[in-house]
């Protein structure tokens, strides 16, 4: 497995429960270590079981959060596997300036990856910047949007059909999904975009 860079995350479930939530992916990956563990989101809600991903909505739809654990204790929890060797590296996920600003204040182990949703219509500038700065890989998820399912599921507007990116997309003979990853890959951001469809992935993914 030396060849592959294998990174998971630490569900919003699981904050109380971070060694044995880290052990439980390891089991699944069959693996002896990670190279990177996220921070998935900056909120712990109650647990559900080592492994879980059930819903931690509530009957009223509200989030069933527990305020007994704090970020900066998951995250000394999350420092111990470094030391446990079962982590190589660690990272936050969906934290704003103002969170990734208190992290670097309280981690003896400083996040190498802040991976939040970042795109031309959600540009998040000031968050690249202050990562940037500070020594933080700034990684875009969401980096086209959820364009078409976003437009889908809330009848928002998607980068598709804007006329900038249409544009630009003729003018250097390129998708739009290529203008819109590579826009985000100029300002040192990276990407991780998704798809389930292998001949799309050969389509927008050749040499840029």
């Amino acid at each position: 497995m030396e060849d592959l860079f294998i990174t998971t995350k630490l569900w919003n479930s699981d904050h109380g429960h971070v060694a044995e939530a880290c052990k439980d992916s390891l089991t699944k990956l069959q693996l002896d270590y990670l190279d990177l563990y996220l921070v998935h989101f900056p909120v712990a809600t109650s647990h559900t079981g080592i492994g879980t991903t059930a819903s931690a909505l509530v009957e009223n739809k509200e989030l069933n959060i527990d305020t007994t654990i704090s970020l900066e204790t998951t995250w000394h929890d999350m420092e111990d596997l470094v030391s446990m060797g079962l982590v190589r590296s660690l990272g936050i996920s969906n934290y704003d300036i103002f969170l990734t600003r208190d992290c670097l204040a309280y981690s003896k182990v400083k996040p190498a990856v802040n991976q939040f949703e970042s795109h031309p219509y959600f540009q998040r500038d000031s968050l690249v910047k202050f990562c940037r700065k500070h020594g933080i890989c700034a990684t875009a998820h969401t980096p086209l949007g959820g364009s078409v399912a976003n437009t889908e599921l809330f009848g928002s507007d998607s980068y598709l059909d804007e006329p900038i990116l249409k544009g630009l997309a003729k003018k250097y003979k390129k998708s739009v999904v290529q203008i819109v990853l590579w826009w985000n890959i100029q300002r040192n951001t990276v990407v991780i975009p998704k798809t389930s469809k292998i001949e799309r992935l050969k389509r927008e993914f050749p040499s840029f």
